[in-house]
């Protein structure tokens, strides 16, 4: 270790101090590799945050998308319960219920949203 040391000093004071020319512009060269490191690293934190913001919009989005398709399920749940009791109805040779279930047939045939009569 001592003699690298010795070696390193003997060098800076050779040929009339030239090694502290080059000691001074090998910090300045380090110093702004420093800087220019920070800038990079901020710019990547920068990134990292923006695409975490938008990480967070979509899944909030993937919530809400998932609560109405819940929704929608339930009711084709409860319009499956309805449809089957109104046909058992119509078995029974209620006609009344074969008008209702005509109705909502042709509605859903039309492809508009229903509305009850």
């Amino acid at each position: 270790m001592e003699k690298l040391a010795l070696e390193g000093a003997r060098l800076l004071f050779s040929h009339d101090g030239a090694g502290w020319i080059v000691a001074v512009l090998m910090g300045l060269a380090c110093l702004q590799l420093h800087r220019e490191t920070m800038r990079t690293q901020d710019a990547r934190l920068g990134d990292t945050g923006a695409t975490a913001t938008a990480l967070e919009r979509a899944s909030q989005t993937n919530v809400a998308v998932a609560a109405a398709l819940e929704s929608r399920t339930r009711v084709l749940e409860d319009l499956s319960r309805l449809v089957s009791e109104m046909a058992r109805s119509i078995e029974h040779g209620d006609e009344r219920s074969r008008d209702k279930l005509d109705a909502i047939l042709r509605r859903l045939g039309e492809g508009r949203p229903f509305s009850a009569p």
